[in-house]
């Protein structure tokens, strides 16, 4: 066992604050921790010491701090979330749930969603809650209305309609598809009142799948989802909760269908299973990133590989990885390669993260594509970029093709810049051919690590209008007990926290 480092966590038998330790063993990444009073919890983190490094040097950002902390430093990460002063990261993505309902009784849920209207916020809560973001987090800013299911509420539209109102720049909707799939009508008014992207569960291409966490046949009811979107104009991004013995031996599947239905398909956004809520006993069903991009490598026929994802603009190089890559007839076109490196940026982390949130998951129709010139900085990734002159990090493409990336650097012989397409051609491919290829592990009490959390920039409003990291919001021991979430109120005050 050779120790890399030390990490600050918690124990998942009572969430109290504790040291690890991060160690490989047989090339492995793990951390180490130890309770006073429930003893020691070691959880794999990486199957791959190297690729895990790999990742953390081509991980290079700026950060901004939010606008203005809400809560007061008493206690210490992660007990005074609201934000706090030592919150080291602005909001890139904002959820606000107006629900806790849901129409689906998901084997894997951490939203631990209940059958009762009478929590629903009403919508001078809501209200607060938009302006709360308004408030904490600096412009642009992108909320994701969650739940639950949001569709059960008939007033969505008003929903979606008062957060453009407060001045939110980007509104996405988390949605398991159903009433859309079965309702035009109801699609069609949450277009007109303002939605920009379409956040859609979508577990595989197959029923085997749905009916394992749902107990119900879903496959059809996605695709007529994003066959309404398309028609509409509305981009989609397709969410796959992934799991071994679940899905993981569908996530090429997932990525080829995807690539079928761009640009209405803007996206895709593998989340790897963290335990908190409802969820499985089974831990041997965790997936880390490495596993899951091998896997995608292997169900590609190596078109995309590895290598091609490198670190998302998130709060830490193992937050999670992102592809870019165009779409043509022999298949994938990958931008984005680890081995290009990183460079640095005058734009902070957040701020890339709401622009590219805001630039590549908007609608397909030619009235929801951004309006600004579009550049290398708004298509590509960072690490895309690493051949551009380092003496002027504002060049793009568009303005100055000898200062960025030589031809000869795009992979593939089908790219339109290497076919005699030109530049101008393969800015309009990658606006409407491309697929972003994602990866988010968010983390569970086994898994926890108080730096990622610090620097963590999404972040749920709660109906009191506070901003609380992802993670610490859904983070529950490992009796099910929320550390945040309000309807725990009773469980939390027994396990010693205070909100």
């Amino acid at each position: 066992m050779e120790q890399i480092g030390k990490v600050g966590t918690i124990c998942p038998e009572c969430l109290k604050s504790i040291e690890g330790i991060k160690f490989v063993e047989d090339g492995k990444v793990y951390i180490k921790k130890e309770c006073d009073e429930h003893g020691t919890f070691t959880t794999l983190i990486s199957n791959d010491i190297n690729h895990y490094l790999k990742m953390e040097e081509c991980f290079d950002v700026d950060r901004a701090r939010v606008k203005a902390p809400l809560t007061n430093v008493n206690k210490g990460c992660p007990y005074d979330c609201g934000i706090c002063p030592s919150h080291k990261q602005d909001t890139c993505l904002a959820v606000v749930e107006v629900t806790d309902r849901c129409d689906l009784g998901c084997k894997y849920c951490f939203a631990d969603s209940t059958a009762d209207a009478s929590n629903d916020p009403d919508m001078d809560t809501i209200r607060g809650m938009f302006e709360a973001v308004k408030a904490c987090s600096n412009d642009p800013t992108c909320v994701q209305i969650s739940g639950g299911e949001p569709t059960l509420r008939n007033d969505l539209p008003e929903i979606i309609r008062l957060a453009k109102e407060v001045g939110i720049s980007h509104v996405e909707l988390n949605t398991n598809g159903r009433r859309i799939a079965r309702e035009q009508d109801y699609l069609d008014l949450i277009k007109e009142a303002g939605v920009d992207a379409i956040y859609l569960g979508f577990d595989g291409v197959s029923d085997d799948v749905y009916m394992q966490r749902t107990g119900k046949k879903l496959f059809d009811i996605k695709a007529k989802v994003i066959d309404r979107c398309e028609k509409t104009g509305i981009g989609v991004v397709l969410v796959p909760l992934v799991a071994k013995n679940y899905n993981l031996h569908e996530v090429g599947e997932i990525i080829k269908f995807a690539s079928q239905h761009v640009p209405t398909v803007r996206g895709v956004h593998f989340q790897p299973v963290f335990y908190s809520g409802r969820s499985p006993d089974e831990m041997e069903n965790r997936t880390t990133i490495l596993e899951l991009l091998e896997a995608v490598e292997a169900q590609t026929n190596g078109q995309l590989k590895v290598d091609n994802f490198t670190p998302s603009l998130m709060p830490t190089a193992h937050c999670g990885a992102t592809c870019l890559t165009l779409v043509d007839d022999s298949g994938f076109i990958p931008l984005t390669n680890v081995s290009m490196g990183a460079i640095k940026s005058k734009s902070d982390v957040a701020n890339k993260t709401k622009n590219s949130i805001m630039g590549r998951w908007k609608g397909s129709t030619p009235a929801l594509q951004p309006v600004t010139k579009p550049s290398c900085c708004d298509l590509l990734t960072k690490t895309a970029l690493s051949n551009a002159s380092k003496n002027d990090e504002t060049s793009s493409c568009c303005e100055k093709p000898g200062n960025t990336i030589p031809l000869e650097t795009i992979p593939m012989e089908s790219s339109c810049c290497r076919s005699g397409g030109g530049w101008t051609d393969f800015i309009e491919m990658s606006m409407n051919k491309y697929l972003t290829i994602s990866t988010m592990a968010f983390q569970d009490v086994w898994s926890y690590e108080k730096e990622r959390v610090e620097n963590c920039c999404i972040h749920v409003v709660t109906k009191d209008g506070k901003l609380i990291p992802f993670c610490n919001y859904n983070l529950s021991n490992c009796n099910g007990d929320f550390l945040y979430r309000s309807k725990n109120d009773k469980k939390n005050k027994a396990i010693g926290i205070e909100k």
